[in-house]
């Protein structure tokens, strides 16, 4: 009569798991996590990492197990010779956590591991090898060694305690202005201001609040008698500037008060000045110039594209794409794009 055998191989596989977890969960004081067989590409189980006074931390250790007297009888002068295929080494290696390998002397109820580090392995053949020290028994001692494998523990919430506040203080404000310092303008530098629009598009929220909200200051030129559109230096800078940082037409005020898309729009259009000079309101005498709209052509047609692509990449309604496109038009020319009826 044919009946299901029983597999000692599969018990012996199980005898050690019984004796690594109970070394973890007492010795280590930490959960053990055996992997369901149909799921084992080569992890038998997870450690999870409990700090003081049962912490759960969410620290993983990923641990290959073996068992049994064949996996002690190769040694070299340094420990136990621990053999793998290919496949599996690059399964372990490409884990986002680190990886153990375990073997568990049933006997004895031991077990001893290494880590998995790709610079202790050889070839060995068409496989490759690692060896296992003598003295690397799996106990209590092992837990200093086996945290510095995982990424330090944070206090997340309390970081993001200062990260929420301000938040909150972004959302309640109708302007949102950045300074920059000449400086930083004649050393080409933008980083600050590149952080400070990227800040802005933290999450969906943000970024709705913050439309058409924000004003950039250029301080340190109050005292030079040129206009910004003048300083070839500012004009490089700008440059730079408006090509590395992307969402200007979402996120740029365009009402009365605002500056710097005014300054965008002059420094990217041709002026001529015709010789003629007059007295401004202000009582100084002042040359008059020409403005070749023709010229500003490129400088809106790069508007509306980093406004399209802006509005795609954060799935922004086309409804308001078309508000902030009538806004452009208006602040920039004075004209408000009339409605097809």
């Amino acid at each position: 009569m044919e009946l299901p055998k029983y597999n000692k191989s599969t018990k012996k596989g199980e005898d050690g798991i019984t004796i690594l977890k109970r070394i973890v969960e007492t010795d280590l004081e930490w959960l053990f996590r055996p992997n369901h067989k149909e799921h084992d590409f080569g992890i038998d189980a997870y450690l999870d990492v409990i700090a003081e006074f049962g912490a759960v931390t969410g620290k993983t250790i990923a641990a290959q197990v073996k068992t049994g007297p064949s996996y002690f009888n190769e040694t070299n002068d340094f420990g136990w010779v621990y053999r793998g295929e290919m496949s599996h080494l690059n399964y372990y290696l490409n884990h986002d956590i680190p990886v153990i390998i375990i073997i568990v002397d049933e006997t004895n109820a031991k077990a001893y591991w290494c880590l998995c580090d790709p610079n202790k392995t050889e070839r060995a053949g068409e496989n490759w090898k690692i060896t296992i020290p003598f003295n690397k028994e799996l106990t209590a001692k092992s837990k200093a060694e086996l945290v510095q494998y995982i990424s330090p523990v944070r206090d997340y919430a309390s970081q993001l305690e200062h990260f929420w506040k301000i938040n909150q203080e972004l959302k309640k404000t109708d302007r949102i202005a950045f300074v920059v310092d000449r400086p930083d303008i004649e050393n080409g530098l933008y980083n600050d201001l590149l952080d400070g629009f990227e800040r802005l598009k933290v999450n969906q929220e943000l970024i709705a609040h913050a439309k058409e909200k924000v004003d950039v200051w250029i301080h340190g030129y109050n005292d030079d008698p040129r206009q910004l559109h003048e300083i070839d230096e500012f004009k490089s800078w700008l440059e730079r500037v408006f090509d590395g940082i992307n969402g200007w037409s979402y996120f740029l005020a365009k009402d009365k008060a605002a500056q710097f898309l005014r300054v965008l729009q002059l420094c990217n259009m041709k002026f001529i000045y015709t010789g003629e000079t007059f007295i401004n309101e202000f009582g100084i005498e002042t040359k008059k110039i020409e403005v070749d709209l023709e010229s500003g052509v490129p400088f809106l047609e790069n508007l509306f594209d980093d406004l399209n692509k802006f509005c795609e990449e954060h799935e922004i309604s086309d409804e308001v794409n078309i508000e902030i496109t009538n806004n452009l038009v208006e602040y920039l020319f004075g004209e408000k794009i009339e409605k097809e009826k």
